[in-house]
C-alpha cells in the first residue's frame, strides 16, 4: 500500500476498539479521537477531570466514557491500570507532559512495558516512494546498542505484519554499503544482518550496511549493480541513532511532502504519542496504525 487512505479502506474489526486517552481535558485531544477517518471504529475512554471533559463533550456534541482522575500522574496511572485490567486496547497521550505519561508506563511494579525497550515507529506516506515506509527510531532511543537495534527491527516487523506485510524488507542504514572499521555502525549492521539471516530467516529480508539511496531507489541500485531483495524496495529502514532518523523523518515531511503516523511499541498495547505540532490528519493516521497493532 502506498497511501494511508488505502490502509484505512482495508481496515476492519468485528468490534469497537477501545482507545484510552490520558488526560483528555482539552478540545484538540478530544477532537482527534472523533476524527471522521477513525471515529466509527473507536470506543473512546477519556481519562481526566470528569467535569471538564463532560463540558467539552457537550460543547462538541460527542459522547464517551469518562474515567475521573485529577492531575497528570493520576491520569497516567489510571490509564496504565485500565490496560492491565484489559479495559483498553491502546493508549493515547492527551494533554499531559511526556515524562509523567511514560513514567507510569515503564514503572517496574505497576507499568506495562513488556520488551524492555520502548521504541518509536514512524510510518510514512511519501509521494516519491511506491509504498508506505517505516522508519525507526527517530523519537525514543537515543543511541541504540546492537541488541537494542535488533529490538527496533522486531518492533518494526511486528507493525508491518499487522498492516499486512508478511515478510518485510529491512535496510540497516549507513553512509555507504561497505563495512568500515572506523564506523562501528557499519560493523553492527553486518553482524545484525547475519544474525537475522541465521536465527530468523523467515521474519524478514534484511541488508546492512546499506545507504538510503540504495534502500529506496531501484535506479541507483541498478547503476551500482547492487543486487539485494531490499535494494529499491525497503519496507523498513533502521538508523544508527536518533539524530539520523529524526532528521530523516522531518526531511520527509517538510521537504518531500510526506505524511507521517507515529506510535510507540514495546508496551502491552500500542501507544499514540504525537507531538503538539502534529496535524489532525497525522493524529488520525497514528490512531489508525495503533488500531491495526492493537488487534490480536
Amino acid at each position: 500500500m502506498k497511501k494511508f487512505d488505502e490502509l484505512l479502506a482495508n481496515f476492519s474489526s468485528d468490534q469497537k476498539i477501545r482507545i484510552g486517552v490520558v488526560n483528555a481535558s482539552d478540545e484538540v485531544t478530544i477532537q482527534s479521537v472523533f476524527n471522521p477517518k477513525v471515529q466509527e471504529y473507536l470506543e473512546p475512554v477519556l481519562i481526566g477531570p470528569a467535569a471538564t471533559i463532560a463540558d467539552i463533550l457537550e460543547k462538541l456534541g460527542y459522547s464517551a466514557t469518562i474515567v475521573d482522575a485529577e492531575g497528570e500522574d493520576a491520569c497516567a496511572e489510571k490509564g496504565v491500570e485500565l490496560v492491565k485490567e484489559g479495559k483498553i486496547d491502546f493508549l493515547m497521550k492527551g494533554h499531559i507532559q511526556t515524562r509523567p505519561f511514560l513514567k507510569a508506563i515503564v514503572n517496574k511494579e505497576k507499568g506495562i512495558a513488556k520488551s524492555g525497550l520502548l521504541s518509536h515507529i514512524a510510518l510514512n506516506e511519501i509521494p516519491a516512494y511506491h509504498k508506505l515506509l517505516l522508519t525507526t527510531d527517530g523519537g525514543m532511543v537515543l543511541a541504540p546498542s546492537k541488541e537494542e537495534k535488533k529490538v527496533l527491527i522486531e518492533h518494526g516487523i511486528e507493525v508491518m505484519n499487522k498492516i499486512g506485510v508478511a515478510k518485510p524488507k529491512v535496510g540497516l542504514l549507513a553512509a555507504a554499503e561497505v563495512v568500515n572499521p572506523k564506523v562501528p555502525a557499519t560493523i553492527e549492521a553486518q553482524e545484525i544482518m547475519e544474525e537475522f539471516q541465521k536465527d530468523a530467516p523467515e521474519s524478514c529480508f534484511i541488508d546492512g550496511p546499506i545507504s538510503l539511496d540504495l534502500s529506496l531507489s531501484k535506479e541507483v541500485a541498478a547503476i551500482k549493480h547492487y543486487d539485494s531483495p531490499v535494494a529499491g524496495d525497503a519496507d523498513i529502514v533502521v538508523g544508527p541513532d536518533i539524530t539520523t532518523m529524526n532528521v530523516l523523518g522531518k526531511s520527509l515531511t517538510i521537504l518531500a511532502g510526506a505524511k507521517m503516523a507515529g506510535i510507540i511499541m514495546g508496551a502491552q498495547v500500542p501507544i499514540v504519542m504525537t507531538s503538539r505540532g502534529s496535524t489532525e490528519e497525522e493524529k488520525a493516521y497514528s490512531i489508525l496504525v495503533a488500531m491495526y497493532c492493537s488487534k490480536g
